[in-house]
């Protein structure tokens, strides 16, 4: 018979499944979720995967849309967001990575606060979530502009090379909620975003954040299999135009994402 799960969720709010729970080193939580351009999210997949992170806990939320995906293999899929662990040179990383972002305001705030508490149980210091900041015209090194809700942090991450906001920007989602509400789980709190012209997978963000990054844990990137899978992609979109099928829409922020192994799941 199989084994009865030591607490069975009833989703009248998120649930999170934790498998592992390391001792961690002087831990930042990094969020890498979808929104503009990818950004975010094309960086922490590409660590997680390049670097062969370990998956140590599951969030599931009736936030999340009312649907499953049915796999090739016949495998029912849920969307959910996963953390994972990896060791650096400087620190440990508790990455939070996942198929979309919760669809109301509530749930935003609810997902968030659940993901905080998980990464507070961890011993996380600091927490950093990266988004897409959209301008005009193809930027060859786009800046990151960083804000803080601790003067130090704020000081720590612009002398890497990230840089103050000229203005007021509004930040929609939980890469600006997350940083934010951290501060109320002791836990300093960073946003970094970078600009993009906001294209589907806009690589060039991508890697602007990833050295950042790695600067802030000590170690150097590849960014070869990032730049191979997103060619793949869109290769495949080049083909499907040649074919006369429908191009498949870019998944706005929120919105659930289908799933297809080598195509970075950004394609619904």
């Amino acid at each position: 018979m199989p084994k009865t799960p030591a607490s069975t969720p009833t989703f009248t709010e998120s649930f999170l499944r934790v498998t592992k729970r390391p001792a961690l080193k002087n831990p930042l939580l990094l969020i890498g979720l979808p929104g503009v351009g990818f950004v975010s999210k094309l960086a922490v997949d590409h660590l997680v995967r390049e670097k062969g992170a370990e998956r140590i806990a599951t969030l599931y939320s009736p936030h999340f849309p009312n649907q499953v995906l049915s796999m090739k293999s016949g495998r029912l899929r849920l969307f959910s967001i996963g953390f994972y662990v990896k060791r650096f040179k400087k620190r440990d990383v508790l990455f939070m990575r996942g198929d979309l972002q919760p669809l109301t305001v509530e749930g935003q705030f609810e997902v968030s606060a659940k993901a905080l508490d998980f990464a507070r149980q961890l011993g996380c210091i600091e927490t950093i979530a990266m988004a897409g900041y959209a301008t005009q015209g193809k930027k060859d090194k786009p800046k990151i502009f960083a804000s803080a809700t601790n003067r130090e942090f704020f000081k720590k991450i612009t002398a890497l090379g990230a840089q103050s906001s000229e203005q007021v920007v509004p930040i929609v989602g939980m890469a600006g909620l997350v940083p934010a509400l951290a501060k109320l789980y002791g836990m300093k709190g960073c946003c970094l975003l970078v600009e993009t012209q906001g294209t589907a997978m806009d690589v060039t963000g991508a890697k602007a954040l990833l050295e950042l990054i790695s600067k802030i844990v000590g170690e150097k990137f590849s960014y070869k299999k990032l730049e191979e899978r997103v060619s793949k992609v869109e290769k495949m979109f080049k083909k499907m135009e040649g074919q006369g099928q429908p191009m498949p829409a870019v998944q706005p922020p929120g919105m659930p994402e289908a799933v297809e192994k080598d195509v970075l799941r950004y394609i619904r």
